[in-house]
């Protein structure tokens, strides 16, 4: 007699691995899966080769006319660069006694409960991850307004569109195709007079005279005026007390930061043996696994563990494409 897969064994784990891949209303406030370009790679390790933009730039004093007979102008050649790579496990596990599992009067099963619960934790750490990467002060150049956003003269579109200016020359004149904003500074935005002065219609614009400008009209200001269509709001916060301390939160994305980059058009071609070839850009999502979910229990059956976890890495790749705008309030 044939014997079954381990799905069939197990059914219970193919169930929580599709509760954690369900959206929890509070997710859309987690943008780290919206912001980078994601890569599917087939080893958990590897080698990034990374293309020299320079490479396609033109030729310097070269002219590619040429007499009946006359040889080719050659180009010149420019090294390419290479990275590494490692994807990460990431996992959390909940327990629950079992006791508990028999007496709930809940409508949700106690499983299901535990699998949202350890993917929301996975999510809110991924998120953390990706700030950590985009918001680094560290790596990324930055620059302060003179003249804060909220504050009497403050002009963040303008301002916004000579950091634009900044980043695009130092990027063979490409635009930045993503911007990501932190909380507070977003909502500075709304209450602006530059901003308020400007509201979208389509193709032309009108005056909106003093009225608190709504999160939606405010990233469509944004679009128009500065050219990013990728325009995202680190809203998300985490607790930041450990367990049996009083409860304490914070924004996971610097509330004050502006954050300018090109994410997008890398053109990955995944290769074997680890290797990857992409265009320069910022950073990328490296995925090996996506998120499972399971269930077992303690050796002496007491106590059901459920666990979820995933693979990959967000990977910076180049540092000068990308911006910061740090201190925009006062």
């Amino acid at each position: 007699m044939a014997s079954g897969g381990y799905s069939s064994i197990h059914p219970v784990n193919e169930i929580l691995t599709g509760v954690v891949n369900e959206a929890i209303p509070s997710d859309s406030q987690l943008i780290a899966q919206q912001a980078f370009e994601p890569i599917e790679v087939q080893d958990r390790s590897g080698t990034i080769l990374i293309e020299e933009s320079r490479a396609f730039m033109g030729e310097a004093g070269a002219d590619p006319q040429r007499a009946p007979g006359a040889s080719r102008q050659a180009l010149s050649h420019f090294t390419r660069s290479s990275t590494t790579y490692k994807c990460e496990i990431y996992s959390f596990a909940d327990s629950i006694p079992m006791e508990d599992i028999e007496d709930s009067q809940y409508p949700m099963a106690e499983q299901m409960r535990s699998a949202r619960r350890v993917k929301r934790a996975l999510l809110l750490a991924q998120e953390q991850r990706a700030a950590s990467v985009l918001f680094d002060t560290g790596s990324f150049a930055n620059a302060s307004p003179a003249t804060k956003f909220d504050a009497a003269g403050g002009e963040p579109l303008t301002y916004l569109s000579e950091q634009i200016d900044v980043l695009r020359a130092a990027n063979h004149g490409i635009m930045p195709d993503t911007m990501i904003l932190g909380y507070d500074v977003f909502r500075a935005l709304g209450r602006n007079p530059e901003m308020r002065g400007y509201i979208t219609t389509g193709a032309g614009g009108v005056a909106s005279g003093n009225r608190l400008l709504q999160n939606e009209v405010i990233i469509e200001v944004l679009r128009d005026q500065l050219g990013i269509q990728n325009i995202l709001v680190g809203a998300a916060r985490r607790e930041t007390a450990v367990a049996g301390a009083a409860s304490s939160e914070s924004q996971i994305w610097e509330a004050e930061t502006i954050g300018l980059y090109l994410m997008r058009g890398g053109d990955p071609q995944v290769g074997r043996s680890g290797n990857l070839k992409i265009m320069p850009l910022c950073a990328v999502d490296l995925r090996y696994k996506s998120y499972i979910a399971g269930e077992y229990d303690s050796l002496d059956m007491v106590r059901k563990h459920v666990y979820g976890e995933h693979v990959q890495q967000f990977k910076l790749i180049d540092a000068t494409r990308g911006r910061l705008i740090t201190d925009c309030l006062t």
